[in-house]
């Protein structure tokens, strides 16, 4: 199923306690293996797109892409706009039919991403759709690389921007080996009460990911992990013995097969597993209002 009602959706994963994997994608084979595994573990799953991929793979065709992957399966999938680069495309998103996307401050003083998170959240809500914003710089992004934790005051005072959810530094990193600051996010989970995100998810301990599950995190973003897992997957494919099938096809669905056990593993890590036919129920049988904003 390609979700429409994302604040259902979002209400069902902070309620039952789990975290949903959102894989950054940007080819057929990367979206593939990411259904497929949902499909195995019968999960809820987000896919997303940023700016990056829009550049190679373009908006249209990963959007299409995407919900011709995901309208046929029983199992829900969110398609949720990442990083966008320009604030226009946060527009251009909702226009073409995403139904959760980010705005992109955290590089902002404080007052100034309040200030512009709140006037994107009326843009956003207004076309049925969820908004994310982002306090604290992660690693890999602006600074020179250096990762900028954020404090729980000022998260608390994000919370007043009407963003749905709320991506928030706590230690992790693009790309890179992490350990979480747990005390800092429990404070965090106090203090502002909504659906909490991890970026640069791929890199986590799986002890420090299992605990966050536990402290309102109800989204992490994977993307390194199938970035690299695609890279090996050439270079082994590659390498097998020449079968029936045309070389390039070969490589490629030895690469599916290992893309889709990355995204399996971080699924069921997430204890997201088990939860998607029943989210589908939910989904199908709602009606009318789906409630007010989403809050613990």
């Amino acid at each position: 199923m390609f979700v429409t009602k994302p604040r259902l959706f979002l209400k069902y994963v902070f309620k039952n306690r789990f975290a949903v994997p959102s894989f950054n994608v940007s080819n057929l084979e990367m979206a593939r293996a990411v259904v497929e595994a949902a499909m195995l573990e019968d999960a809820p799953v987000m896919i997303q797109t940023d700016f990056i991929n829009f550049n190679y793979g373009g908006m249209d065709e990963l959007y299409y892409l995407v919900r011709t992957l995901a309208e046929p399966v029983n199992v829900p999938v969110l398609l949720h706009q990442d990083h966008p680069g320009e604030d226009r495309n946060i527009i251009r998103s909702l226009r073409r039919g995403y139904y959760s996307v980010m705005y992109d401050g955290g590089h902002l003083p404080l007052a100034e991403n309040i200030r512009e998170t709140a006037r994107f959240a009326e843009i956003v809500h207004a076309a049925g759709a969820n908004l994310e914003t982002e306090i604290g710089l992660f690693g890999g992004e602006y600074q020179g690389g250096q990762p900028v934790r954020c404090g729980s005051a000022e998260a608390a005072e994000m919370v007043k921007s009407g963003a749905d959810t709320l991506a928030v530094s706590v230690g992790s990193e693009h790309g890179q080996s992490s350990r979480l600051d747990l005390q800092l996010l429990s404070d965090i989970a106090e203090s502002t009460g909504i659906p909490l995100v991890l970026h640069g998810g791929s890199g986590i301990h799986p002890d420090d990911a299992k605990a966050a599950t536990q402290l309102n995190v109800y989204k992490i973003n994977i993307g390194a992990a199938l970035i690299n897992g695609f890279v090996a997957g050439l270079a082994e494919g590659a390498e097998l013995a020449p079968d029936h099938e045309p070389t390039h096809q070969r490589i490629l669905r030895h690469v599916v097969a290992k893309l889709r056990e990355i995204a399996r593993s971080r699924l069921s890590l997430f204890n997201a597993s088990g939860h998607g036919k029943k989210l589908l129920v939910e989904l199908e049988t709602a009606e009318g209002d789906l409630g007010e904003k989403v809050q613990c």
